[in-house]
């Protein structure tokens, strides 16, 4: 993510009376622009935007007089029909704000190349209530077809201060994109640029007579153009963060506002005022809540163990078993321990409060870490918003060890947390002495390891097969199997792999998250016959991967698994003295650059016993963008080893 300051600058006035807003003129359309059938630059484009302008000001018209106003016009061109939902237009907006003067057309071209326009009807637009104070205006424009070209503008009204992202890519290609804002003096904004697209128009000037302050005349105000042209689609692809890190767009930050009389109003807080806020949000009666935590987990938690890690697991697992997720998220003042813990229901911040006030009645160093789901942007390190995040761990130190603590999911081991919290640093709420960004590292690592020992026998392969998983494979699957009977359980497994057939299965530690989970099957497999002599087997039974996930040419953003990961594959094959070795898959090894991972595949033969070996790696959470190439040949590599087959004869 590439973050660039484009402009902080400050007058100081009060009234302002803006610009005149640049023109957003419906009936843009060409002929050449209906006869268009492909975007030569993305040939896959369903639908490509022509134009669109996003305008800026403070409106002088009566009714809106002094509020802020930006209109939009967007022109788009229809290329498939999995772009008619382009047709369909969403416009969300919150409490006092306005929707106004929308305008809509479809402009098709006729058997004569004559440009025949249907205009949306008044009574097709609608207004419903979303969550909150939020609703929405949407319509759909008549008449679309395979080569339509839609144009829509419309104007949103408002009395807040803040200025909304301007989004320069979407999921379809953009010819031309455009934003204005004028800008009054008495409002200092910092403007962000993020993604990794450049902008083609910058600038910045100085217009004089944009306000009118009675009694001392007219005045200036700053007046901001910046465009893209050949704006690419964003591709979204797996293992990645949210979107919102990487999409190109324009952010404008207010920081501050200066009245007449030189009075500045700040925006942006510091840090040391956020840790203020949110000590008397989580803490206010500590005292009384620790005690009440102590009175309540006395009798079941040995708070006084002179092992202080025994004594944090042991409060860990009682808080952990005690409660239900209702899954809200969410900072707010509404955060009720107490309530919470005799409900045994409590949401993310209820649930690690409670988890926080436990361990310190047990004496257990800790911290409250704030975090935001992996769903939405990475929070911005440059001052504190305590909006973006929607999520609490627990960080204690015991024996000088840290460990990041989380009690939300009944199934996660002491020292992970959920992943889908794994976005980004947390910030360490340390309120006496200052907050601070910190890395989160787990305390258990994730793998998979599945054995298979088989023999060939009737025309089948017979034996065993365990599987052993850690960490979040183990959370992942602990999942699944709740409420499960062993029954449900077979059934699963053979449902997924409808060649191999189970006759048993036991499970060990389902119940002991901090233990491996072990799953061991009795299983018959079926036989792949060629011809009369010979007979083949993919050795890889379970668990391949039959697609790479990597498909783009280039990425620009970075592949991130949230957690380091490895699997490891061991098959023993026995095959009676009547056959023999026709053919074994070559051996193989792959590293990714700067140990990154790594793939090791062997296999040998020892008399009548096969065996295979296969083990690869993903050493980091995350892979850069430069990196993306060899991870694409990586997976590339390991799917072309699972493809690879066992050839046994009969002699």
């Amino acid at each position: 993510m590439k973050l660039k300051l484009v402009l902080a600058f400050s007058f100081v006035v009060v009234f302002c009376f803006g610009q005149s807003k640049k023109s957003t003129t419906m009936g843009k359309t060409t002929i050449e622009e209906l006869k268009m059938q492909v975007y030569q630059k993305d040939t896959t484009a369903r639908a490509v935007v022509l134009y669109e302008h996003g305008n800026y000001y403070i409106n002088k018209k009566d009714k809106f007089k002094n509020k802020f106003t930006t209109d939009f016009y967007f022109r788009i061109k229809i290329l498939k029909i999995t772009g008619f939902d382009k047709a369909t237009i969403k416009i969300p907006f919150y409490d006092e704000q306005e929707v106004y003067d929308i305008q809509a057309v479809t402009n098709n071209l006729t058997e004569n190349n004559v440009m025949h326009t249907t205009s949306l009807e008044k009574d097709k637009i609608y207004t419903k209530d979303l969550s909150g104070k939020w609703k929405e205006t949407y319509f759909t424009l008549p008449n679309i077809k395979v080569g339509s070209v839609i144009e829509f503008r419309y104007s949103l009204i408002s009395p807040y201060l803040e200025i909304d992202d301007w989004k320069y890519q979407s999921d379809i290609p953009k010819l031309k994109s455009d934003f204005t804002a004028a800008i009054i003096g008495n409002f200092k904004y910092n403007i962000r640029l993020v993604g990794n697209l450049k902008l083609h128009r910058e600038n910045f000037r100085v217009k004089n007579g944009c306000f009118y302050l009675p009694g001392i005349g007219t005045g200036p105000c700053g007046v901001l153009e910046y465009g893209m042209d050949a704006v690419p689609a964003f591709k979204k692809e797996d293992h990645m963060l949210s979107q919102d890190n990487y999409v190109s767009r324009l952010s404008f930050e207010l920081i501050s506002k200066t009245d007449v009389g030189g009075q500045v109003t700040n925006y942006t807080k510091t840090w040391k005022a956020a840790d203020k806020k949110l000590e008397t949000y989580f803490l206010s009666g500590q005292y009384l809540k620790k005690r009440y935590f102590k009175e309540n987990l006395s009798s079941e938690a040995s708070l006084n163990s002179e092992n202080s890690l025994e004594r944090a697991k042991q409060i860990y697992k009682r808080v952990q078993n005690h409660y239900t997720w209702n899954e809200k998220y969410g900072v707010n003042r509404k955060v009720e321990v107490k309530k919470a813990f005799k409900n045994k229901l409590g949401s993310v911040f209820e649930i690690n409060l409670s988890l926080y006030f436990a361990l310190q009645a047990a004496n257990i160093e800790s911290k409250l870490v704030l975090l935001s789901t992996r769903d939405r942007e990475i929070p911005t390190k440059l001052h504190p918003v305590i909006s973006e995040f929607n999520y609490m761990v627990v960080r204690a130190v015991i024996n000088n060890q840290i460990y990041f603590l989380d009690a939300v999911n009944k199934y996660l081991g002491f020292g992970l947390i959920q992943s889908e919290s794994l976005n980004g640093e947390g910030r360490v709420m340390d309120f006496k002495n200052g907050s601070f960004w910190e890395q989160i590292n787990l305390r258990q690592k994730t793998s998979k390891t599945i054995r298979l020992s088989l023999l060939l026998k009737d025309d089948s392969f017979v034996g065993d097969l365990s599987i052993k998983r850690t960490g979040y494979f183990a959370v992942h699957k602990r999942v699944e199997f709740d409420g499960l009977s062993e029954d449900d359980i077979l059934e699963d497994f053979e449902n997924n792999y409808p060649n191999i057939e189970v006759e048993d299965v036991a499970l060990e530690n389902l119940d002991d998250n901090d233990k491996a989970l072990n799953e061991s099957y009795k299983i018959t497999i079926e036989t792949d016959v060629m011809g009369s002599r010979r007979i083949r087997l993919n050795p890889f039974v379970i668990d391949r991967i039959g697609v790479n996930p990597f498909k783009l040419n280039k990425r620009d953003y970075p592949v991130d698994f949230g957690y380091e990961r490895s699997k490891t594959y061991l098959m023993k094959l026995i095959i009676p003295e009547t056959y023999k070795i026709a053919k074994l898959p070559k051996n193989m090894g792959v590293a990714l650059p700067n140990k990154g991972g790594k793939i090791i595949f062997n296999t040998s033969q020892i008399g009548s016993t096969i065996n295979i070996y296969l083990k690869y790696s993903l050493n980091k959470k995350s892979y850069s963008a430069d990196e993306y190439f060899y991870l694409k040949q990586f997976y590339k590599k390991l799917i072309n080893v699972q493809d690879s087959f066992i050839e046994i004869e009969r002699i």
